[in-house]
């Protein structure tokens, strides 16, 4: 009962600090870090991975790469996924802990399998250029359409470079700018100048100046 109350209490800590931050005001955040804190002692896992983020990004508190590693890893440990491929990143990027990018890929792959689109992008990305897994373009690019499939842009956008170039896939220019276009839409700037090229020389499509132009245009905004 008393292990319930809790972690009821941990829960209510932690809702109340997203709200907080949701509010986006400047002078909140140290308050903001508190509560988090707080959350996390209380044993909310969420909260000790958004402490994570905090000291990624200076949120509330003096940013520390290490330290923000040190909560990504214990709360990826107790299953959350968000932190999960946080980790990932940071071994993959070697952020506040030595480069190694086989556990990163060790990480997005538990992440990947709960469906998490980032770390489905990102364990994609590791087995079309073989970082940290053997090298397979096929592979990769069947987990970054997943990814693309629930709308991510930045997988949209690879599978666009896939159909693009042939990678794993025989190059095939319309379905390329038919994922240029979905990334495109989404805001993605390169997708955009990709978008953009193909109309302007009649890749995979009737040339199109006009069409060109516009999507030159977004790429630049």
């Amino acid at each position: 009962m008393a292990r319930r109350i809790e972690m009821d209490n941990a829960k209510r800590l932690y809702k109340h600090a997203m709200r907080l931050f949701g509010n986006g005001r400047p002078e909140s955040y140290s308050e903001l870090f508190s509560l988090m804190s707080q959350a996390a002692d209380a044993g909310s896992v969420e909260a000790i991975g958004a402490l994570g983020t905090f000291y990624d990004y200076a949120i509330g508190t003096k940013k520390s790469a290490s330290q923000a590693v040190k909560h990504y890893r214990k709360a990826a440990l107790l299953g959350n996924h968000d932190a999960q491929y946080n980790l990932g990143l940071a071994l993959y990027e070697g952020r506040g802990v030595k480069r190694d990018q086989k556990e990163a890929a060790r990480w997005f792959r538990k992440a990947a399998g709960e469906g998490l689109p980032e770390a489905l992008h990102q364990l994609g990305y590791c087995y079309r250029y073989g970082h940290g897994v053997r090298k397979n373009q096929a592979k990769g690019l069947e987990l970054e359409m997943q990814a693309a499939k629930s709308g991510y842009s930045e997988a949209q956008f690879s599978v666009g470079v896939c159909y693009s170039r042939g990678e794993g896939v025989p190059s095939d220019p319309k379905e390329a700018l038919k994922w240029f276009l979905k990334a495109a839409k989404h805001g993605h700037k390169d997708a955009a100048h990709n978008v953009a090229h193909f109309y302007e020389t009649g890749r995979g499509v009737r040339e199109d100046k006009k069409r060109a132009e516009f999507w030159y245009s977004r790429a630049k905004q």
